[in-house]
């Protein structure tokens, strides 16, 4: 144990079985090749949220999986986006001494489970409700175990569209369950069915479960049909922020790109919501790699309903994300970007000289 210097070293000695998570922006797996970079500062952390990585680590006995086990962490980043090391070493140097020799045992299964629990840990947090059930539903496929009790009543109300009025038993839980199997074909099928059939009160949700997946084109598909009313593009900005949401992780980018520029040059009052700008920059960030959406987006947010503070809060988080910053940067300099977007960009840069 005296030579464990990475958070990846302590859980490959522990002889566990183990899935590291970002939980920041949505629930998404991080592999171990790029965690191994992370930790040894080789690449910035890909997901910062409030300069900071938030990690879900689910770990268990290879040998028996109902012994599991989940820390969620919260270490800060440095200017540069890279890990904080002097935090994750302060964390190792805590967790060796609680629990080193509890999980080196548990290769036997000789130590208690809450010996391996995080107690008055300052590197611990606590996830909301929402990022809680998602991990829970992801970590239960994880394990290849069973959904929660609450699955089987989404499901039942999915097959039932004569009843959708009547939702108020839908839990939670239940949707985080259903959302984490919606790439297996008949939750996507029965997803792709009924969407556009499903009240606000359960569609919203289920969208919003659906950020942390991937998704297929039919489904994709079926997620933008709800944001049709009429033949035109929904006001209805709670409703449009959830459906580029549930796109995020979709496999036809093409498709969601494609429908979030369109939202954007539109120039309605829902496409100048910060909800809905903020749902593109904290979700589905990726649209932004193509510079035509990056100045698009910088526009609509140069008029959006949250001003001049609105504007230089999501500038700062977009331009602190290693993906984004560099085609934002290039949508700054754009020959085509207008007067007002002009007048913005310098608010922010004199604001932060």
């Amino acid at each position: 144990m005296q030579n464990i210097q990475t958070l990846q070293a302590f859980l490959d000695a522990s002889g566990a079985q183990y899935r590291i998570y970002d939980l920041g922006r949505r629930v998404i797996k991080i592999s171990k090749d790029l965690f191994e970079k992370i930790e040894h500062t080789q690449a910035p952390y890909p997901y910062p949220l409030q300069r900071h990585a938030w990690f879900g680590i689910l770990f268990w006995n290879p040998k028996d999986k109902e012994q599991h086990h989940i820390w969620f962490l919260k270490f800060p980043l440095d200017e540069q986006g890279f890990l904080d090391l002097p935090a994750r070493n302060d964390f190792l140097r805590r967790a060796l001494e609680q629990l080193g020799q509890a999980i080196i045992e548990s290769k036997d299964g000789k130590s208690k489970n809450e010996d391996r629990e995080l107690k008055d840990n300052p590197w611990s947090y606590t996830p909301r409700q929402d990022k809680m059930a998602a991990f829970h539903a992801k970590a239960l496929v994880e394990l290849k175990q069973p959904g929660s009790q609450y699955l089987h009543d989404v499901l039942n109300y999915l097959q039932q569209p004569n009843q959708f009025s009547q939702w108020q038993h839908i839990g939670v839980q239940g949707i985080a369950d259903l959302c984490a199997r919606s790439d297996t074909g008949n939750v996507s099928t029965l997803l792709a069915k009924n969407l556009t059939l499903l009240p606000n009160d359960v569609l919203i949700p289920i969208l919003l479960g659906l950020e942390n997946e991937t998704i297929d084109h039919k489904l994709t598909q079926a997620i933008i049909a709800c944001a049709t009313v009429d033949g035109s593009t929904t006001n209805n900005v709670t409703l449009l922020a959830a459906i580029i949401r549930a796109m995020s992780g979709t496999q036809d980018n093409q498709t969601r790109d494609a429908f979030i520029y369109k939202v954007l040059t539109e120039s309605t009052s829902a496409a100048l919501s910060i909800e809905v700008l903020v749902a593109i920059s904290g979700r589905a960030w990726d649209a932004l790699l193509e510079e035509k959406i990056a100045l698009a987006f910088l526009e609509a947010l140069a008029l959006s309903d949250a001003g001049q503070s609105g504007f230089n809060h999501v500038l700062t988080d977009v331009l602190f994300m290693p993906t984004t910053g560099k085609i934002i940067r290039q949508a700054f300099r754009s020959t085509e970007r207008s007067e007002q977007l002009a007048q913005t960009i310098g608010s922010f840069l004199s604001g932060i000289h």
